[in-house]
């Protein structure tokens, strides 16, 4: 007979006996961690009225509204919104433990959410847990923000020439249909105007353009408009902005928030500072110096290109060898012509990098450690879109015959010019 021995006791079974709890509270120490930071678990609630959704009635109520009276008129129409006005949505969510102690983790509700009472739909922005305002986008069944129909490629604010606010949006259609009745609407403080509902704020969109009747597939767009300019200087200005259209038969609202230190009187030292701190983030924690030397040579690249403007990089040897001396090694220069008009710093910055790589890499090269600029107003080609080039390759490129032979076209017009110089 085969006996099997019991371990019983013995120094394996106490060094077990003493691992096991201290497991047990790793183990449940973890799982504590994990839910405290990942777990959404804690209930929040909002509740909200949809703005234009209203009960049946309403229109029979503000037949009834005395007109003689103005006043009285308005206390009637009042009266019927508030008495016929849908009930109220109730929203909720759940965030983690940390979002609601500390303020990090996931927060209860999305950025923005579109809510549909009756046959009428708005857009919900959230702050964390709270209802930051409201935005009418009108009748139910509203697309928001689908994949694949548009892309806001810069949006920006400047000061035109005569003081005004100038707000320039560009745009183009990326999907395989065209787009019916395309307009673009701006939310900005001092710009459109806001009312409040059920108090809370009720964004209201200001019309920007329209990008015609029918915006076709692979398309692009550019509408502008000006207004009253009563942003402060070098500040942060926060705006939306807001394309409207009918794809397929289905209307949809895309949207997208811009943050942008509004530099008045366009691209001058303040836009450039902000611009090289865009720059430095992709540089790989190597950051650019301004140098005075540089800055004097870019103004004499500036007086000699832009006489030449027909020519890319026009005369820049010369020019080098007369203002460095015979001994400079020209090969240590990158000279980057830039022409932001219409650009914020950040979304200059962005379209170079997935536009104009070229570029974008002669100003992230980690070799360069110095720069200097000028910026000038002066003649150059403004390139209609669509065009399938953004940049020009290399110095001494005739920039007309270029652009024709690459299918597109040109006007010749003042527009901003930046130099920029960078050397090791």
């Amino acid at each position: 007979m085969v006996r099997i021995a019991k371990w019983k006791g013995g120094p394996l079974q106490s060094a077990l006996s003493r691992r096991i709890p201290k497991l047990k509270v790793a183990a449940l120490l973890l799982l504590f961690v994990l839910v405290f930071f990942l777990g959404p678990v804690v209930p929040y609630f909002q509740s909200v009225s949809v703005p234009g959704a209203y009960q049946s009635g309403l229109s029979a109520c503000l037949a009834g509204v005395t007109r003689t009276n103005f006043t009285l008129a308005d206390e009637q129409e009042l009266s019927c919104e508030q008495e016929f006005r849908s009930p109220s949505v109730n929203l909720y969510g759940f965030a983690t433990p940390s979002y609601g102690l500390l303020g990090y983790g996931s927060p209860p509700f999305p950025d923005q959410e579109l809510v549909t009472q009756g046959n009428h739909s708005a857009l919900v922005f959230f702050n964390g847990g709270e209802v930051a305002a409201l935005e009418d986008v009108g009748a139910a069944g509203v697309m928001v923000q689908p994949n694949g129909v548009v892309e806001i490629m810069s949006a920006a604010v400047s000061s035109s020439d005569f003081g005004f606010l100038n707000i320039t949006v560009r745009l183009r259609n990326i999907g395989v249909s065209s787009v019916t009745d395309p307009t673009v609407w701006v939310s900005m403080k001092g710009f459109s105007t806001n009312g409040s509902m059920a108090g809370l704020p009720l964004l209201v969109p200001k019309f920007l353009g329209s990008c015609g009747t029918t915006w076709n597939a692979s398309a692009y767009c550019s509408v502008s408009q000006e207004a009253a300019n009563n942003l402060p200087v070098n500040e942060s200005v926060s705006f939306g902005v807001e394309v409207r259209g009918d794809v397929r038969g289905a209307p949809f609202v895309y949207r997208q928030a811009f943050e942008e230190d509004y530099p008045r009187g366009g691209v001058g030292p303040y836009w450039v500072n902000a611009f090289i701190q865009q720059v430095d983030e992709s540089r790989g924690g190597v950051t650019l110096t301004e140098n005075s030397t540089l800055d004097r040579f870019a103004e004499l690249r500036f007086r000699d290109a832009s006489t030449v403007y027909q020519v890319s990089d026009y005369g820049l040897s010369t020019d080098a060898s007369s203002f460095f001396g015979p001994r400079w090694n020209t090969s240590q220069i990158e000279e980057v012509l830039l022409y932001p008009s219409f650009y914020t710093p950040k979304y200059y910055a962005e379209f170079l990098s997935g536009y104009a790589l070229d570029h974008w890499e002669a100003l992230t090269n980690e070799v360069d450690r110095q720069f200097g600029y000028y910026v000038g107003q002066s003649l150059y080609y403004e390139v209609s879109v669509p065009c399938s080039v953004y940049e020009i390759p290399r110095a001494g490129v005739n920039i007309a015959q270029f652009f024709e032979n690459a299918g597109c076209r040109t006007t010749v017009a003042s527009v901003t010019w930046l130099v920029m110089i960078l050397t090791p």
